[in-house]
């Protein structure tokens, strides 16, 4: 195992010299701007997640800037990207980096909201040079394909060290994301011109999460409830039904998750908001 690993890892990293994709967030180590590509990455391929990266740095270069504005501008800049509770989670996080900063907080960084073991030692690698896996979807999908595991768990724990000997943590984790996305994809992974097709295993797990349409689901419904809200300021809950096309119960279901989530609040006779906070 301790072999194929390494070889595994010289195989990724020959193939990422030729094959890197280029982004200019690939080139700092200030832990703001790996936190908010990161973040605004989660669920959304990079290329779209870029277009967002430049807009939000130009907008919010430093926490304090972020601290200092409103959770409705920030929303408001965020449509288009789903899951508004990401957007959130940042606008948080920042208030707590504009009172401690990212050193006074290091290493722990999963105190701050929306950062989980995966944010955590993106940070750590991208930003600190810290040799750490940053395990996503993309690692763990060529991990359990290449030496046929259901469960990756067991594998990190006893070969992460032999990944990370003698090679920079940050060109290894983009090396898994590059081909987790480009070649060893979820969805026809193309094994014809993979390069480490001859020794993967070429397994395909079975414990896959079932695809959830995004039509009518509650994910679009929330999102057009707080672009509705973003637009109109104000709206009553009655006035909201009749303004989306969706089943009232899926709306209601879904004002309730934005309430619990803080992302909206309830006033007198039934009118909804934004929350400020």
């Amino acid at each position: 195992m301790e072999t194929k690993t390494k070889n595994l890892k010289l195989d990724l990293i020959n193939w990422y010299k030729k094959n890197r994709r280029q982004f200019p967030w690939r080139e700092t180590n200030d832990p703001w701007k790996i936190l908010i590509i990161e973040t605004l990455a989660q669920q959304t391929q990079l290329e779209r997640a870029n277009q967002y990266y430049e807009k939000f740095l130009t907008r919010f270069p430093t926490p304090r800037s972020m601290s200092n504005s409103s959770l409705k501008v920030i929303l408001r800049m965020w449509s288009g990207l789903g899951y508004n509770n990401r957007a959130k989670r940042l606008y948080e996080a920042s208030k707590i980096l504009e009172e401690k900063g990212f050193d006074q907080i290091y290493p722990n960084f999963d105190v701050l909201p929306g950062v989980g073991p995966y944010t955590k030692n993106a940070i750590l690698s991208f930003a600190y040079g810290k040799k750490v896996l940053a395990v996503d979807t993309n690692i763990e999908r060529v991990i359990q394909r290449y030496f046929g595991l259901d469960d990756t768990k067991g594998f990190f724990i006893e070969n992460s060290k032999y990944l990370l000997s003698r090679v920079d943590s940050r060109d290894l984790n983009q090396a898994f994301m590059d081909f987790g996305s480009s070649i060893c994809k979820n969805l026809k992974p193309l094994c014809t011109i993979c390069p480490i097709e001859k020794n993967c295993k070429k397994y395909f797990s079975k414990n896959k999460k079932p695809y959830e349409k995004f039509k009518g689901s509650n994910r679009e419904v929330r999102g057009k409830i707080i672009k509705l809200l973003i637009e109109k300021g104000s709206i009553n809950s009655q006035k909201i039904i009749e303004e989306i096309d969706a089943d009232s119960m899926i709306i209601q279901k879904a004002l309730h998750g934005l309430k619990k989530d803080k992302l909206i609040k309830f006033k007198k006779n039934n009118i909804i908001e934004i929350n400020s906070n």
